[in-house]
């Protein structure tokens, strides 16, 4: 008779851990929809998460772009002013070498003069630079 008791708490045993089973997972042996709903939950949470983060680095990305790319543009800038100073001092050493000394290029170092300043010949500055090469030049 002992034998049976046993053998029967194990059956009543094993019918609670069925039950339970099936409440969790379902009839199919899946996990329930209110398990998987709650898992889904939990996944597109993480995934909204991850999508705001990579916005915002990708919102960082373009800005510090943008900056890179202004600051490209005035050393472009400076670079071609350079080059021209170069070219002018290479003309400059190349006539003192030779010893054929021309007429200085007044207005290119008044372009260069108002460039700098970032006016144009009819200002204040660009009509006295006229008034004194015009005196260098006439005596």
């Amino acid at each position: 008779m002992r034998i049976q008791d046993e053998q029967l708490r194990f059956a009543e045993t094993d019918n609670q851990l069925l039950r339970q089973h099936l409440q969790t997972t379902g009839a199919s042996g899946q996990p329930s929809n209110i398990e998987s709903t709650v898992a889904n939950s939990e996944t597109i949470d993480q995934l909204q998460s991850k999508v705001m983060s990579l916005e915002s680095d990708l919102k960082f990305s373009r800005n510090e772009q943008n900056e890179l790319g202004q600051a490209l543009e005035k050393l472009m800038e400076e670079l071609a002013d350079v080059k021209r100073e170069n070219d002018i001092l290479k003309d400059r050493q190349q006539l003192q070498a030779t010893g054929n000394f021309a007429q200085p290029d007044y207005e290119a170092a008044r372009d260069r003069t108002l460039n700098k300043l970032k006016v144009g010949q009819q200002s204040t500055a660009g009509k006295a630079i006229q008034a004194f090469t015009k005196e260098l030049t006439h005596g």
